[in-house]
């Protein structure tokens, strides 16, 4: 059987651009390794899925770190408003949290689903379930896709949009990495992204469950720094997640170390300035009552003051200058090594994946074969939590069915 298109993978990306080309009454196949489609989209956002996030694109753009640039034409082509926009005129009314998370309003991560199936329905795109592809060949301009069902397709056009290798549970297994590796392109080693981290020191999982608002977080490999994010952090039982840690989880590694600045935005010198000065004003309040005043919570005060053998119950005209100094370095700039990242069973996206250098940014077509495209998270691409990532596979996506659609107009 013969197709314009075939995509590879029913998430988000590929059923965004199946039911875009079939549109255009072109004939298209859908293949998926599953027996039904979108089963991590419907995962998402704890089942409520947010699928994009309102901030603007000059917010937007620095959600992906260093892929950013890559990711700029399709962000720009098809961006979070239109993409608001196509299922409000699906039927689907839209939900803007304070934070700019963008949800359906029924908080039904099935409602998301539903939608794209039933524009992939009323386009005829055609469906493969329990569909594995097994290799893809090419042979001038023509694709021939085979699958374990021993069954050959043939297709001027092929969309990988497989995913990444999280929640390999719901068959984003890496699969498409093997077939794009076949077809000539590199892989940039996968990682797990936007998951916790454990840490090698548990004297602080005693305060599992603990939160903290607008810390900085600074991650530091080899002793050099990487990078620094500041937002929400949570404290595990085996280590820390919340979304400062799930934001820089791309960017750390086993055994590397972080600090945690629990003052932001005041910096050490600020904050050590402040000790000094208020510490001699409360000097006969007990230090534990004093760092209550900073809105730190007392259970986090007692592990800090006994990870440094301080009094939380000493008076403040008595803690020592070494210890003042000490505590000030603690809730600043307190260390922690990581012992391991969450694994990919865990984390909601993938670093790593298809090398950007092979793909064209402006169409998402491969620079190594035509014809051939990518979509979504089966490229190096990472967001930030927050809708990001969902945003990320209905943007490329977008752009690999227009230009496959202006060939065809061509």
């Amino acid at each position: 059987m013969h197709y314009n298109t075939i995509v590879i993978g029913a998430g988000p990306a590929g059923l965004f651009a199946a039911q875009m080309i079939a549109k255009q009454n072109l004939k298209v196949l859908l293949l998926e390794r599953n027996a039904k489609a979108g089963k991590k989209l419907l995962l998402s956002g704890s089942g409520q899925c947010n699928f994009t996030h309102a901030g603007d694109m000059i917010h937007f753009l620095k959600c992906y770190g260093e892929h950013s640039r890559f990711l700029k034409k399709a962000l720009l082509t098809f961006d979070n408003q239109m993409c608001m926009d196509f299922f409000q005129k699906s039927g689907i009314a839209y939900h803007i949290l304070p934070s700019g998370k963008v949800f359906p309003k029924s908080m039904q991560s099935e409602d998301i689903l539903d939608t794209l199936l039933l524009n992939c329905q009323l386009a005829n795109v055609e469906f493969s379930y329990n569909s594995l592809v097994e290799d893809i060949t090419v042979y001038d301009t023509l694709f021939t896709v085979e699958t374990n069902h021993n069954k050959r397709y043939f297709s001027d056009h092929i969309i990988i949009a497989t995913g990444g290798k999280s929640y390999p549970k719901t068959g984003s297994d890496g699969s498409g990495y093997i077939l794009a590796e076949h077809l000539g392109h590199q892989i940039i080693e996968p990682k797990p992204a936007l998951t916790d981290v454990r840490v090698k020191d548990r004297s602080f999982s005693v305060l599992s469950g603990l939160s903290f608002q607008q810390i900085e977080l600074t991650v530091w490999h080899e002793h050099k720094k990487v990078i620094a994010y500041q937002d929400d952090l949570l404290f595990t039982h085996k280590g820390l997640s919340g979304p400062v840690i799930l934001n820089a989880s791309r960017w750390i590694n086993n055994n590397d170390h972080i600090t945690i600045n629990f003052l932001y935005p005041r910096t050490y010198e600020e904050a050590n300035s402040y000790f000094t000065k208020h510490l001699s004003e409360f000097g006969k309040e007990e230090l534990i009552t004093f760092l209550k005043r900073l809105n730190l919570p007392k259970s986090f005060c007692q592990v800090i003051c006994e990870s440094l053998q301080i009094d939380p119950h000493i008076l403040c005209a008595k803690l020592p200058r070494k210890m003042r100094e000490a505590l000030v370095q603690a809730l600043t700039k307190c260390p922690f090594e990581i012992e391991s990242l969450g694994g990919f069973h865990m984390a909601m996206a993938t670093a790593g994946g298809i090398s950007l250098k092979e793909v064209n940014p402006s169409t998402m077509e491969s620079r190594k074969q035509k014809g051939l495209y990518f979509a979504g998270e089966v490229l190096d691409i990472d967001g930030n939590t927050g809708g990001y990532n969902i945003q990320a596979a209905f943007s490329t996506a977008y752009l690999c069915a227009e230009s496959i659609k202006n060939k065809i107009k061509k």
